[in-house]
């Protein structure tokens, strides 16, 4: 009997986002700290907003375990056979009301702001960005419509830690890259809740792993308990 685990998105656009990356080409990454060995059969319950559930059966390809001082998380690699059957029809249906990614940009420095706003288009050409000079200005717009915040915390640590605890308070709550040179001000950050802390500016490279990463994160991953079944012996 195969290891099932449902794979909860918080919102279409990070399901696209994550079929784009890893589910077209037919495997997915699924967080988790479960004990599932390589080769053992795997159900994938993808639960996706105003889509229901479908359910894509595979093999665990690789596993990651947990070591200290290792930033990639634990889990494992899920390969499955073909996508296409099953997804087709699904996604068609997001695609044609998809839109776009709504991206939130705090940073107080007018050309950083500008710099940023540029790299994040030529990697995902559908983003939505609104752009934020100021922690009260991104207050106002800081929404569960928003798919993803990125907060520069260097121009001003208040507001950014801010900032970052109101996207962590929406339900359910919005992914968030903190940027910072500074290594206080990082570890603060992370007190915060920021998901991906990046240095301050980032390298475009890097940039666009993490964008991808952070908005294609599921919102949960649960393992779904199997029904009993009782033998008569």
């Amino acid at each position: 009997m195969p290891y099932v685990v449902q794979v909860e998105f918080r919102t279409p656009s990070s399901f696209l986002v994550a079929y784009s990356v890893n589910l077209s080409r037919g495997g997915l990454f699924v967080e988790t700290d479960a004990d599932v060995p390589v080769g053992a059969g795997m159900t994938v319950e993808l639960a996706i907003p105003n889509a229901g559930t479908i359910e894509l059966d595979g093999i665990v390809a690789w596993r990651r375990v947990a070591e200290q001082g290792m930033d990639a998380p634990p889990g494992l690699g899920v390969e499955f056979q073909d996508v296409a059957p099953q997804l087709g029809t699904l996604i068609d249906k997001l695609v044609g009301g998809f839109r776009g990614v709504q991206i939130l940009l705090l940073s107080g420095d007018r050309q950083d702001r500008t710099t940023l706003a540029r790299n994040i288009k030529s990697i995902i050409s559908t983003a939505e960005i609104t752009q934020a000079a100021d922690a009260q200005v991104a207050a106002t717009v800081l929404t569960g419509e928003v798919d993803l915040a990125i907060v520069d915390v260097d121009f001003d640590l208040d507001g950014g830690i801010n900032t970052l605890k109101i996207a962590t308070e929406q339900q359910p709550r919005v992914p968030t890259i903190a940027l910072s040179s500074n290594p206080a001000a990082r570890e603060q950050a992370a007190k915060a809740g920021a998901d991906e802390i990046m240095a301050n500016p980032p390298p475009f490279q890097d940039l666009q792993v993490v964008l991808v990463r952070a908005l294609g994160k599921p919102l949960a991953v649960r393992p779904v308990a199997m029904p009993s079944v009782d033998v008569d012996v």
